[in-house]
Parts: structure tokens; C-alpha cells; sequence
């Protein structure tokens, strides 16, 4: 009789231990479905983007892919004769999102990165910013697109003292590309004045012609490439003196571990150093060492700045490199107590740090953010950077091999 008791508990313990680990595993399974399922359709989104950016096509074939080859699998594996576990089906659905995602994830800073970037772009333009970061972060870009704004940027802000538009402005928004050949160094390490691209040619107005500011200042933006406990982000900076001082956006430099600054040419710069940021306005300082550097721009006064003024922004958004884009002066404004140039120039993710161009060629600002909608964009005005210029930065430091 004991022995049968005995052998009569054992099935009922066993029971037992299965609806416990029900419980463990479900709730486990139920979020890698959820988030395996929402992962794999934005990295397949990401894929399906570089032929087309109709965000519901791209919708649509990433949700047919994703439910449909798991199931697929899934298929495969189950035993012909009915014999498989129950659980099995749900499990192989869950571990083949799971690990799309995770795919993404792992590969977001090299292979998935560009793809991963430019959807969280395209996630922006349609106001999803919940999607839009959550991309970024997959693709470790979050830090080059990270905004003093947060996520809202209302209209309420109040708007600046602003003169009347002025007549023969460019096309509100039309973007404009040209290239340029990169100057050659001298023998000294710093190109000498006759080598580098001459300053832009001016009209009897005073105006500069798009590609021709683009010939003589586009040797004058550099990429930055940022790695940091949060991952790498790609930004943008310009050079404002003889000595290799680069100002570029707070946030692009922000936490940083190590900083790369890359000219013009494909060159890279040999040493970098931080010499000051200021969080508040949102503005840095580099200084850099290379064979050759760049002419320096001119910095205008963004307090003579008027509304519909032309304007000309180069950069790097997304990564794609000197990129340049025109729009207006579409407004000066204040938003919560500090004044920015609002601006229709398309930028995006990767413009911040670079100059803004008034029509005489001349930087007038700073790109800093891109707002929720089309072609909302702002600018510091430049007046704000040049008090943070100085001859000496007691607390410079350098990175890594760069360290000065």
C-alpha cells in the first residue's frame, strides 16, 4: 500500500511542476512576442526602406515577412505524426522574433547602421518619435539626434523682434547639392592661403551663388564621430580659426569616450581635444591636429538676421556626408527663454553642430534640432557661440591616442 501511495504522488508533483513553470515561461514568451514581433518589422521596414520610402509599404511587407516565415519554420519542425510537445509551435515563433531582433540590435552599429538611421528619419517625419528613438537606440544613434526639446515643440513660443521678408528668396525647402574638390596641404602641414579653396565669388548684390559657397566652404565642415557608453553617433562641425578649433552642438559630444573628426578629403584628423562645452546653450568647442587644415569660416552677426533671408546648411544627415540643403529665414524665435533662427532648410539626424549660411556666405548659426513637422527646423544663433572663443582652455582634454 505505501508503495502504491508513493507512486500515486509522483504524476501529481509533476503536474505541479509544469503549470509552475507555465507560469514562469509565459510571461517570458509573451514579451519576446511582443518585442521580437515589433523589432523584426522595423528592422525589415529598415531593409525594405532603401527601395522605397513609402512608410505603409514598407508596413505591409515587413508584416507579411514576419508572420510569415516563423510560421513557416515552424512547420518544418513539428513532427509529422503528431507527436510534438505542446508549447512547441509558440516557442519557435517566439525565439525567431526574438532573435530578428536581437539581430538588429547587434548589427545596428555596423551592417544595420545606415539602414536603422534612415528609418528612425523617416519614423520623425511622420511624428512617430516613440519609434523613431527606439530605432535610434537600436542603431546606437541616439545620442547625434538628442534635442534640448524633448519630444514636444509647440507652437507657443513666442516669437522675436523680426524684420519683413525680403524680396528674391530661394524656394521654402528646395533641397540643393553640389560637390567640390578638396584642397591640397603644404609642405608645412597647413594649407597655405593660394591652395586652399578661395573664398566665395560675390554678385554686385553681395550674394553667393549655392555651389559656388559650397566649393569654398564646404572643405570647412567636418564629420564628427562620437563613441560613448550609449553607443557611436555621427554629427557635424565647422571651422572657425587658423588653429583648428572646431565648434560644433553639446549634445553631438556629450558623455563622449572617444571622438574622431574626419576633413573633407577622406582625411582624419590626428588628435582631437575638447576644449569647452556649454550644456545650457547647447554648443561645444573642438580643436583638432591634421596635415592640413581647413580655411576657417567667417561668422556673421545673427542679430542682422531677418525673416526670409535665404540660407544654406551643410552637414551630414544620416551619415551621408556634406550634404547641403537651402530654405528661409522662417522666423526668430524664443523658445523656453532662449532665442534660435527657425529655418525651412531641410535637415536631419547628423546635421547638428553644422553652419548655417546667410547669403553673403557668411554663418549665421549653429544646427541644432528638427522639429515634429515639415521643415521646422532651428538654428543657435552664432553671437550665442562667439563668447565661448577664446586665445586659451585651461580645461582642454584630448581622448584616447589623441590626448594632447
Amino acid at each position: 500500500m505505501d508503495s502504491q501511495g508513493a507512486g500515486g504522488k509522483a504524476p501529481a508533483a509533476s503536474s505541479r511542476g509544469r503549470r509552475a513553470l507555465g507560469w514562469l515561461t509565459g510571461p517570458v514568451k509573451l514579451v519576446a512576442v511582443v518585442v521580437g514581433v515589433v523589432g523584426s518589422v522595423v528592422a525589415l521596414m529598415s531593409l525594405v526602406g532603401r527601395w522605397t520610402d513609402e512608410i505603409w509599404v514598407q508596413v505591409g511587407v515587413a508584416a507579411v515577412v514576419t508572420a510569415l516565415v516563423p510560421f513557416l519554420l515552424a512547420d518544418r519542425l513539428l513532427p509529422k505524426d503528431g507527436s510534438a510537445r505542446p508549447g512547441l509551435v509558440s516557442d519557435v515563433l517566439a525565439l525567431s522574433w526574438m532573435g530578428g531582433t536581437t539581430a538588429a540590435v547587434v548589427l545596428g552599429g555596423s551592417l544595420m547602421h545606415a539602414p536603422l538611421t534612415a528609418q528612425a528619419a523617416r519614423f520623425d517625419e511622420q511624428g512617430w518619435s516613440r519609434a523613431a528613438w527606439a530605432t535610434r537606440w537600436a542603431a546606437g544613434t541616439e545620442l547625434a539626434v538628442a534635442t534640448p526639446f524633448g519630444k514636444e515643440a509647440e507652437a507657443e513660443a513666442a516669437e522675436a523682434e523680426a524684420e519683413p521678408a525680403e524680396a528674391g528668396v530661394t524656394a521654402e525647402g528646395s533641397p540643393v547639392v553640389a560637390t567640390a574638390e578638396p584642397a591640397p596641404a603644404s609642405a608645412e602641414g597647413t594649407p597655405a592661403a593660394d591652395e586652399r579653396p578661395a573664398p566665395p565669388e560675390v554678385d554686385e548684390h553681395g550674394r553667393v551663388e549655392p555651389a559656388e559657397l559650397f566649393r569654398a566652404w564646404a572643405p570647412s565642415v567636418v564629420t564628427i564621430s562620437v563613441d560613448s557608453r550609449r553607443g557611436s553617433a555621427v554629427g557635424t562641425g565647422f571651422v572657425i580659426d587658423e588653429h583648428g578649433v572646431i565648434a560644433t552642438n553639446h549634445h553631438v559630444v556629450d558623455g563622449a569616450e572617444s571622438i574622431q573628426v574626419k576633413l573633407f578629403d577622406g582625411t582624419k584628423a590626428d588628435r582631437v581635444e575638447l576644449l569647452e562645452t556649454n550644456e545650457e546653450d547647447d554648443l561645444a568647442l573642438l580643436r583638432i591636429e591634421a596635415a592640413a587644415l581647413p580655411r576657417p569660416v567667417v561668422l556673421g552677426v545673427s542679430d542682422e538676421v531677418v525673416v526670409g533671408e535665404s540660407v544654406v546648411v551643410i552637414g551630414n544627415p544620416i551619415g551621408l556626408e556634406h550634404t547641403m540643403t537651402d530654405g528661409m529665414v522662417s522666423s526668430r524665435r524664443v523658445y523656453e527663454g532662449k532665442r534660435y533662427i527657425q529655418m525651412s532648410a531641410p535637415v536631419s539626424p547628423g546635421n547638428s553642430g553644422g553652419p548655417v549660411f546667410d547669403e553673403h556666405g557668411d554663418v549665421i548659426g549653429v544646427t541644432v534640432a528638427k522639429l515634429w513637422g515639415e521643415n521646422l527646423n532651428l538654428a543657435i544663433p552664432i553671437d550665442v557661440l562667439k563668447p565661448m572663443i577664446k586665445s586659451e582652455y585651461p580645461s582642454a582634454r584630448g581622448f584616447g591616442e589623441s590626448r594632447w
